[in-house]
């Protein structure tokens, strides 16, 4: 199959904010007994399963816990600004199982883990690398790969205070797999601001605009497009201990290309996700 991780790739690729909202390069402080770990635990809650514009199951609710590590191996003042390893961890879990190979009964539908590194340069820039590799314990699907590269700006107050439109551009290939194979890209911008920076529960509001290209992956030049609106506000003002606690919620309405509305089986798709995360 051709399953993906999109929540969080997308996070490392397209999304700062100014407080917790998502695993990024390491911002582990300078001091020298700070800790070089860092990382992300949460779970994503959503109507659907849809990875790179195809829809793998779109019945029942999809819980998609993730956990993602960080360890800063450097920091400095030159043209690299930081070097990060990330691991990542990502799972599926339906309640509305696929018919796997024991005849539907496991809600397991797939475990991810992956291992790359993230490098900022030039103050604004990172660079990200990621292998994944996907298993699937209710037999759903065959295990499978891919590799990608990310890229993204930081514009953070270029335009204005607490705004940002964070362009980014990932690039996959994926070894071949039974429906997409190949190169596939993805890129966009997701416009940002935060609301209320001053307060207790400031509000980050984002619209992510994004399209997935490749002709090898998706069987032409046009796979798909997304858009839709992104709200996250941290849990501080509930009580100071959870300055590190997040919720979001989020829409996407999807485009499909040839490719993918004859796999998905319509031109168009709605997805609508909650997340709760807590960053360390």
């Amino acid at each position: 199959m051709f399953l993906h991780r999109l929540p969080r790739l997308v996070a490392l690729a397209a999304v700062t904010a100014s407080f917790p909202a998502g695993i990024q390069p390491s911002s582990a402080a300078a001091e020298p007994d700070a800790s070089i770990f860092s990382g992300e635990i949460g779970t994503t809650v959503a109507n659907q399963y849809i990875t790179r514009g195809f829809v793998v199951n779109d019945e029942g609710v999809s819980f998609q816990p993730y956990l993602d590590l960080n360890a800063e191996l450097y920091r400095g003042e030159g043209f690299i600004d930081s070097a990060s390893m990330i691991l990542g961890l990502w799972s599926v879990i339906s309640s509305t199982p696929l018919q796997g190979t024991d005849g539907g009964r496991n809600r397991f539908t797939e475990f991810d883990y992956g291992l790359g590194f993230t490098v900022t340069f030039a103050d604004r820039w990172s660079f990200t690398p990621y292998y994944n590799r996907w298993t699937s314990p209710a037999g759903a699907y065959d295990d499978g790969h891919w590799i990608s590269a990310a890229i993204k700006f930081d514009d953070h107050g270029l335009i204005a205070r607490n705004f940002s439109l964070h362009p980014f551009l990932e690039v996959l290939w994926d070894p071949g797999i039974e429906a997409a194979s190949g190169l596939c890209f993805e890129s966009g911008i997701r416009p940002n601001i935060t609301l209320f920076s001053e307060s207790e529960a400031p509000i980050n509001a984002a619209v992510l605009v994004m399209t997935g290209l490749g002709s090898g992956y998706f069987g032409e030049t046009y796979g798909y497009f997304a858009t839709g609106p992104k709200i996250s506000v941290p849990l501080s003002f509930i009580a100071p201990s959870l300055d590190r606690w997040s919720v979001s919620a989020e829409y996407l309405y999807y485009d499909f290309g040839s490719m993918a509305a004859e796999y998905n089986g319509r031109d168009s798709h709605h997805l609508v996700s909650f997340s709760l995360a807590v960053g360390f």
